[in-house]
């Protein structure tokens, strides 16, 4: 059995459970990969915010946990649903891998993929160390440093940010415990795609962590005991830039992109 081959029994009508059947085509395995954008060259990556700040990542690592291809979209996992989104999964790579942001060559995740020949129309990109409802997971998510500037302010940054207890939303309603169940904090989606799937396939997953600081206002990271020293971004709600930095990490529709290339 694969890494996390339980996260497939979990999905309601997934590629492997047989609530509803499969899609019908004969299964067969792929080639997954995972990279940095096109324009990483390895080095620091430069870049200027919406916000007007020049921004210079001299490190951005991301775990990724696991991939899925629906041949539905889905709402977001954000909504008022279950983790187990509806429709059919149609591909999936259930084991991890640690990417450099700031390199575009794609690195193998540690395992091959399962696929059906069919066209996905939304991806989910995994954000967890471990099984996706467990509450507790220490897992550096995503790790950056950098500088960033704007009116003649430089800022020296940095930061790991996990998704664990910290990241648990209380519910509203006490008679309700598991409203906000964690396994949404760490499922991003849906992604759009529309890829048609066939065997002899790969698969590549592109991350650009220049979109998870769109919204970001630096000037809003607590100061250090001098000026010149090093702003962290907080592992958890405690200022609007660490906030803003989270909820990039799971911007779908401009960080992640998925490609199937056909041999």
């Amino acid at each position: 059995m694969k890494p996390w081959r339980h996260a497939a029994a979990l999905v309601a009508c997934g590629l492997l459970s047989a609530c509803t059947g499969t899609t019908g085509s004969d299964l067969f395995e792929f080639e997954a990969q995972a990279s940095g954008p096109e324009e990483a060259d390895g080095g620091p990556l430069a870049f200027e915010t919406s916000r007007g700040w020049a921004v210079t990542l001299t490190r951005a690592r991301l775990h990724v946990g696991a991939v899925y291809l629906n041949r539905s979209v889905p709402v977001s996992v954000s909504s008022d649903t279950t983790c187990t989104l509806p429709g059919i999964y149609v591909a999936e790579v259930l084991a991890g891998v640690e990417l450099d942001l700031l390199a575009r060559e794609p690195v193998a995740f540690p395992v091959t993929g399962d696929g059906t020949e069919e066209r996905a129309r939304a991806g989910e990109v995994w954000l967890t160390g471990g099984a996706v409802n467990a509450p507790h997971d220490e897992t550096p998510i995503l790790d950056v440093t950098g500088e960033a500037a704007r009116d003649g302010e430089e800022i020296l940054f940095e930061g790991v940010l996990t998704i664990g207890e910290n990241r648990v939303i209380p519910p509203e309603n006490p008679a309700l415990p598991g409203a906000n169940p964690i396994c949404k904090q760490r499922i991003v989606s849906p992604i759009p795609v529309d890829l048609p799937l066939r065997r002899g396939g790969q698969l590549l997953l592109r991350v650009d962590p220049r979109r998870f600081f769109a919204n970001v206002d630096f000037s809003t990271l607590p100061e250090g005991e001098s000026p010149d020293a090093v702003r962290t971004f907080a592992d958890g709600p405690e200022n609007q830039a660490s906030i803003n930095l989270y909820a990039g990490l799971h911007a779908a529709v401009l960080a992640y992109t998925f490609e199937w290339r056909q041999e």
